[in-house]
């Protein structure tokens, strides 16, 4: 299995879908893949900007055929302005979510208790992710190649009391809507949410820095990055205005 990372990379930087990692090693496991996810990342010689929850809930791992939720990688190259027109390069989903930023470095593992005593702030959030792969994906292969991150938006930093279990959260288009979710679905509350997202990141050998971004996962779901101007409206915390290039579809 030691020549995927560096095919992942190749197709990342040819801009090409990767290919499917699990058809070809029958005998990959959860572990393997967050090995591999690692030497991907590191070959990507990229500033780490914090990292995120995937598949945080139980339709959306059944679909991806694994027992639990996954972890990726935020870059800096992933952070899209509010105020520009999002040109996309692939096909993506759309997701609301909640950001938590860093007040110190973490070494080791946390409860949801002490959690937010850890962060300096909050903010509203949309991820847009993209599996990108030539086949129908897996959790195994969202793992190896990064849990479909390619890029964020994020609010101006805010104070974490606003970042409540009973925010209501709405992702409407052209004024139609597309999701729409309470901020405590995802994973039992955005304190255990976070405090999963930190563990499950030490576990897999990364570090926590002052500064860093964890999102804790999808909040109403996911839904396609079609073209148009969005809203996402997060109660408390406030609004995202932006809009959308959709990516041209393949011939």
């Amino acid at each position: 299995m030691s020549g995927w990372p560096q095919k992942f990379l190749s197709a990342f930087n040819a801009r090409h879908p990767y290919d499917s990692i699990s058809a070809q090693e029958s005998s990959l496991s959860i572990g393997d893949a967050y090995d591999i996810q690692h030497q991907f990342v590191s070959l990507r010689q990229e500033h780490i900007r914090g990292y995120k929850a995937a598949l945080t809930a139980l339709p959306a791992q059944q679909a991806m055929n694994i027992h639990l939720p996954i972890i990726g990688v935020l870059f800096d190259s992933g952070e899209f302005a509010i105020e520009r027109r999002l040109q996309l390069t692939q096909a993506a989903l759309l997701e609301t979510e909640i950001g938590f930023v860093t007040a110190t470095s973490i070494r080791s593992p946390v409860t949801a208790t002490e959690v937010f005593n850890l962060m300096s702030g909050c903010m509203a959030m949309i991820e847009i992710a993209s599996p990108n792969l030539n086949d129908r994906p897996n959790g195994l292969d969202l793992i190896a190649t990064n849990a479909a991150s390619y890029g964020y938006i994020c609010s101006p930093l805010q104070s974490l009391v606003k970042a409540s279990d009973d925010l209501p959260v709405t992702l409407t288009r052209e004024g139609k809507i597309q999701l729409t979710g309470v901020s405590g679905e995802v994973l039992g509350g955005q304190q255990d949410a976070l405090a999963w997202l930190i563990n499950q990141v030490l576990l897999r050998g990364y570090t926590i820095e002052p500064g860093h971004l964890l999102m804790t996962g999808s909040i109403g779901g996911m839904c396609p990055a079609a073209s148009g101007h969005y809203q996402a409206d997060f109660g408390a915390l406030g609004a995202l205005n932006f809009s959308v290039a959709a990516a041209p579809a393949s011939t």
